[in-house]
């Protein structure tokens, strides 16, 4: 029902189990949420989801569990151990090759702790940095801004409908005063049902708009805001004395790939801005933009 579906008759009154889809009855209501906002959602719970995803990538200490991928093949990253000239050391090894050999892959592995240290490095140096910030967020904002003016837009065309819905509705009154209309006519009385349905489904769209747009004014996108912005992520970021803050780091990146000689880090800008306006003010940020993938690349030594 939030994108303008009631499905009805989805299950059996008997033993409450699944109908088929043919006799399902999909019913049109005034939808909540844009479809491509609630797909996004559906999505992530469905990636958050315990029982579907490894308790070692949702809870475990590794950095990069999950988000790690081979830039040949597409397979996940996980860690294994082995010994270097140092001693022994945790790896990130593309899984088709432990599995198949270099038959099934060429990839290769890189120890966790370069890795680990490559991706946040380049977060803080690249992406996190003022100027950098500043042209995303510009551009969010004003993919922002011209969503709301459509909402205004939306907003003023439903007070319009209103207001000459209640303008019929009052000459219908005045003729039946004046004894021009019986209001026993019942083609009148189906007349001003219909003309109440319309007032009052507009109203309520008009009401839903509203709370949409409450205190979602501009937000104009101050140096001193993207300095806060950037000053706050960078040191959330980094855990005091030794390490790195896993939920930070995955609200900025949300996959990385592994090539010969370059590092891909990619991550939703929409998931960016949320993070960064909730580090710096402490609050969850709800900016209804699309989101659209970013691509960082950095180099890395192929013998680590």
């Amino acid at each position: 029902m939030y994108v303008g579906e009631h499905r009805f008759n989805t299950r059996s009154h008997e033993d409450r189990d699944k109908k088929p889809e043919a006799e399902v009855a999909l019913m049109v209501v005034p939808p909540l949420i844009e479809r491509e906002t609630f797909d996004a959602v559906q999505a992530r719970l469905k990636s958050r989801n315990p029982m579907l995803v490894s308790a070692r990538v949702t809870s475990g200490p590794t950095l990069l569990a999950g988000i790690c991928f081979c830039a040949k093949c597409g397979g996940a990253m996980p860690l294994r151990t082995g010994k270097g000239n140092d001693g022994q050391y945790t790896y990130y090894t593309c899984s088709t090759k432990a599995r198949q050999g270099k038959t099934g892959c060429e990839g290769r592995s890189i120890r966790m702790d370069k890795l680990d240290h490559l991706v946040a490095s380049h977060l803080e140096q690249r992406l996190l940095q003022p100027k950098r910030l500043g042209t995303i967020l510009s551009s969010l904002l004003d993919r922002r801004q011209e969503r709301t003016e459509r909402r205004r837009e939306l907003l003023a065309d439903l007070n319009r409908r209103i207001t000459e819905t209640d303008q019929r509705l009052n000459r219908l009154y005045d003729a039946i005063e004046s004894g021009v209309a019986a209001l026993d006519d019942v083609g009148l009385k189906d007349r001003i049902a219909s003309l109440k349905a319309i007032r009052d489904q507009a109203t309520a769209d008009a009401e839903r708009i509203g709370m949409t747009l409450d205190g979602s004014g501009d937000r104009a996108v101050t140096p001193e805001m993207i300095d806060a912005l950037s000053q706050a992520a960078r040191s959330s970021l980094r855990i005091e004395g030794y390490g790195y803050r896993r939920n930070h780091l995955r609200a900025f990146a949300q996959r990385v790939e592994v090539a010969d000689d370059e590092v891909r880090i990619m991550g939703r800008k929409s998931d960016l801005l949320q993070s960064l306006v909730a580090a710096s003010s402490g609050k969850t940020a709800a900016f209804a933009v699309r989101s659209s993938v970013l691509k960082w690349r950095t180099r890395h030594d192929s013998n680590v």
